[in-house]
């Protein structure tokens, strides 16, 4: 299981995101970059899997908590 963290950006300010930490306390470390809606629940879960195959896993929010909801955008196909 993962958990939501708050870290230091290097300019100081806080910054959130969600990690999911190997067993082990030496793993190698991963960055999952999120889709452009947001840190949402979905890639939260493609954060989860990758501590199983002992690894590290941060997924940072890059947009400080704001999701779109899917319902709220147009595929291309669709216009």
């Amino acid at each position: 299981m993962g958990t939501s963290i708050t870290f230091k950006r290097p300019d100081g300010k806080d910054a959130g995101g969600y990690l999911a930490n190997a067993a082990r306390g030496d793993a190698p470390g991963v960055v999952v970059i999120q889709e452009w809606w947001g840190l949402s629940e979905t890639d939260q879960g493609a954060v989860r899997p990758l501590r199983a195959g002992r690894l590290d896993a941060l997924a940072p929010d890059l947009y400080n908590g704001t999701v779109c909801p899917i319902t709220t955008w147009t595929s291309p196909r669709r216009r």
